[in-house]
């Protein structure tokens, strides 16, 4: 396991001791406030909660500030945060549970009605990120500039000119396959994508290369290598591909986008973890603005993943978290064996996966606050049962994805037209009697 650097400066106890010690005496009371808020905003009968016992607490400290702040699930801020962190540590560790080898890679969509603010927790969980890469940007800038000038030195000295440099980056929003590939290929196989509407990435599908494009991200979500060949350029091999993926989604949209690209069958839809509250609401407007001590703690925790060093040795499972991956993935058997739409199957069949994924990201998360975990480089029980928690919430949500449900209903006049059009309305006043309406207006319908 990799020697890891101090826990980052917000959080460190020789510089915030009072405010460690303020934590140990309200943790109770934060925990008991995001479980009464999540069941006061999400209750449903049919519905998993959603856990927040047993989150990191400046993860959970983050939730709680930007709900109250935007007026959204807790879930929202908190989900979206845990893909800022994978988007953070990319492939610098892996988890190995004897069969399976796992990035701490995410594919998460947040399906909400428009205005209800889902925008802004995705963007704050991520603007630390966006930071870093503006000045990465800022940095290539320069490098280019110097670049050019020794390009030209070249040319007048008649001597090679030196490698062009690139945009080392971390987030990609709006790109096209080539771009992104070429954009994985010098970034050490690893990006992320985050867009506020992932109806527009969808909406990408196709348009560029009919073939293979969906494959491509199939691929990727198994972290395949794969290798590209294009005429007159030089072939790109990206070994182990990783790509964290977190956006917003109307449900509309969603249900189009999936059948119109036929992503339900092949088994592309399956792969994502999906935040879908079916009774959400825009809340009213509250003065509350973002506790300034909260965020820069977050910061410095996106940050601190952001810079640590590559671990050459895998996290593995301890022998109590292996205990409880085995029941979890006997479960999921169980539920693929007993479902019969492919969707939900497929779904359920991907929780294995999943489960690891996020318990990885978790126990990162867990380890930079206490050094005896990190230095155990085991996943303990405590981050895999959390990541089950989380994923039996997930599969309580991947139903409503499901049974989508279009507000576009047909109208009663839009009703009466297609009822006249396929059977025909030979008696209007039985029709009009029948339906509560007067003659006139059913012959005035029919004959438009």
């Amino acid at each position: 396991m990799i020697e890891k650097k101090d826990a980052p400066s917000n959080l460190a106890e020789s510089e915030e001791a009072n405010n460690q010690e303020q934590y140990k005496s309200t943790s109770f009371i934060q925990k008991l406030k995001a479980e009464i808020q999540t069941k006061s905003m999400n209750f449903n009968a049919n519905d998993t909660v959603f856990p927040a016992n047993g989150l990191p607490q400046v993860i959970l400290d983050f939730g709680l500030e930007i709900s109250e702040v935007y007026g959204v699930p807790i879930e929202f801020p908190v989900l979206s945060a845990l893909c800022a962190v994978s988007s953070a540590i990319r492939k610098k560790f892996v988890l190995d549970s004897g069969k399976y080898r796992n990035f701490g890679q995410l594919w998460l969509m947040f399906v909400a009605p428009p205005g209800v603010g889902k925008t802004e927790p995705v963007a704050a969980a991520f603007r630390p990120l966006q930071r870093l890469d503006n000045l990465s940007y800022d940095a290539y800038q320069v490098e280019l500039s110097n670049w050019k000038m020794e390009c030209s030195e070249a040319k007048q000295n008649k001597s090679q000119e030196p490698e062009k440099p690139f945009f080392k980056q971390c987030l990609i929003d709006d790109f096209t396959p080539e771009s992104l590939y070429q954009t994985m290929f010098r970034n050490n196989g690893a990006v992320s994508l985050c867009r506020d509407e992932l109806s527009g990435w969808f909406a990408d599908f196709g348009r560029y290369n009919k073939s293979g494009e969906i494959s491509r991200y199939l691929s990727i979500f198994n972290n395949a290598q794969f290798c590209i060949n294009r005429k007159s350029e030089e072939p790109l091999q990206i070994p182990e591909p990783f790509m964290t993926i977190c956006g917003t989604i109307q449900p509309e949209v969603l249900n189009i986008a999936l059948n119109n690209n036929s992503l339900k069958e092949n088994g592309f839809a399956s792969r994502f973890l999906y935040v879908y509250p079916k009774e959400i609401k825009k809340q009213k407007y509250s003065e509350k603005t973002p506790n300034r001590i909260i965020l820069d703690r977050y910061e410095e925790l996106i940050k601190h993943c952001y810079y640590l060093p590559r671990s050459e040795n895998p996290f593995i499972l301890s022998t109590e978290a292996k205990t409880l991956f085995i029941e979890y993935a006997n479960h999921t058997a169980d539920l693929v064996n007993n479902c019969s739409n492919n969707f939900l199957r497929a779904t359920y069949a991907k929780m294995e996966i999943q489960v690891l994924r996020l318990a990885l990201v978790i126990q990162i998360i867990r380890g930079i606050y206490d050094n005896s975990e990190w230095q155990q480089g085991k996943i303990t029980k405590e981050a895999i049962q959390y990541a089950i928690n989380l994923c039996r919430y997930f599969n309580s949500n991947v139903i409503h994805v499901e049974n989508v449900e279009t507000t576009n209903k047909t109208t009663p006049v839009e009703a009466i037209k297609i009822i006249q059009k396929e059977y025909g309305i030979k008696n209007k006043q039985t029709f009009a009697d029948a339906i509560g309406l007067t003659r006139q207006y059913i012959s005035k319908i029919c004959n438009e």
